[in-house]
């Protein structure tokens, strides 16, 4: 495994891009190109993100939706985590949930959300940092996947296994604000963490989190627990595929109807050879009740991953059983092989409708 020193190789502000930017919140619609920008550095180059290219003939991709993750082909080495797990220290609530591990890496979303507003400067206990440990008490590696394919060390970066920063939940567009904002939560932040599973180990990880004072710096832990992992069990799903541009975009619907993963691959009669899909963004859905009543599906965070996709949720419960779900409009962020660099294609104003069976 290669070491990279990626202070040096990106500087401050592309490590702030990759770390910050590229999970933050997304805008309704199409995001500013500096966000786009963010969001293509960090599936390209540091996670090597969905590798939609065209398959060979007869070679057929089976995708599943496992809540909390998204959608995946279900392979051999793929372990997910069960219940989620979450504890409350002082104001601090601090979730772990769609945990997951494949191929030997294990990715850890982490979320923390407090009931005390986002400090114009960062006060203690304000910066979170989350160590794992393997069965024999050694402590997992942070890396990453590089736009090849090949895992790197994190050597040096700044802020590995870091939250640095809560900012306010008002102004997520995400799930967590549907959630948490009426339950008094008035700030939060999520980042992915992708680290290397000793060889042969499975699980059970333990973990801690610890917070930063100004007078101590590290070393106060707010919690710590055991992560499990197992093979998955995949939602019972309506599914629904429509060719829109350069790809096929499939939605998975839960059971329930409150829930709705995607993943697209790309249509070789319209793109290049080494085209490869990495990230697909769908903007807005919502999800219509029986009585004709909408209500905005948001997404529960960026996928962070080798395989997977947005997953969307409907925050609250709706007055009647949802009979169908809207999607409004898709993103693709193509890499080019051919040494174009990348393109963002935007279909909007789709109105793709799926009903869903009584």
């Amino acid at each position: 495994m290669r070491q990279y020193d990626w202070d040096q190789a990106l500087g401050e502000e592309g490590l702030l891009a990759l770390t910050e930017e590229a999970v933050a919140a997304r805008r309704r619609g199409r995001a500013p190109l500096r966000r786009l920008a963010a969001l293509a550095a960090c599936a390209g180059l540091v996670l090597g993100l969905m590798n939609y290219q065209a398959l060979a003939a007869g070679a057929e991709r089976v995708f599943r939706y496992f809540f909390g993750v998204g959608a995946a082909e279900q392979e051999e080495s793929l372990l997910i985590q069960g219940e989620s797990l979450s504890a409350e220290n002082r104001e601090t609530l601090f979730l772990i949930e769609g945990a997951y591990q494949r191929d030997g890496l294990l990715t850890l979303p982490l979320d923390v959300l407090s009931r005390s507003e986002a400090p114009g400067q960062v006060w203690d206990r304000q910066k979170f940092r989350i160590s794992v440990y393997g069965a024999g008490g050694e402590e997992l590696t942070h890396v990453m996947r590089t736009s090849e394919g090949e895992v790197v060390e994190l050597a040096g970066v700044a802020g590995v296994g870091r939250i640095d920063r809560l900012d306010p939940l008002e102004n997520s567009l995400s799930w967590l604000k549907q959630a948490y904002l009426p339950q008094g939560y008035a700030s939060a932040a999520s980042r992915v963490f992708v680290m290397n599973a000793p060889q042969g180990e499975t699980g059970p990880y333990t973990f801690q989190v610890e917070a930063y004072s100004v007078s101590g710096g590290w070393g106060e832990v707010l919690w710590s627990g055991t992560l499990e992992l197992d093979t998955p069990q995949a939602v019972d799903v309506t599914q629904a595929s429509r060719e829109i541009g350069v790809g096929t975009v499939t939605a998975l619907v839960g059971a329930d109807g409150q829930s709705v993963a995607f993943y697209g691959e790309l249509n070789p009669r319209h793109t290049g050879d080494g085209d490869r899909l990495v990230q697909l963004t769908v903007p807005q859905v919502w999800f219509v009740d029986e009585a004709g009543n909408r209500y905005e599906g948001y997404m529960r965070r960026y996928a962070a991953s080798e395989e997977y996709l947005p997953e969307l949720r409907l925050a609250g419960e709706p007055e009647g059983r949802i009979a169908a779900i809207e999607v409004t409009g898709v993103e693709y962020n193509i890499f080019h092989g051919d040494g174009e660099g990348q393109s963002h294609p935007v279909y909007d104003s789709l109105s793709w409708v799926i009903e869903l069976p009584g």
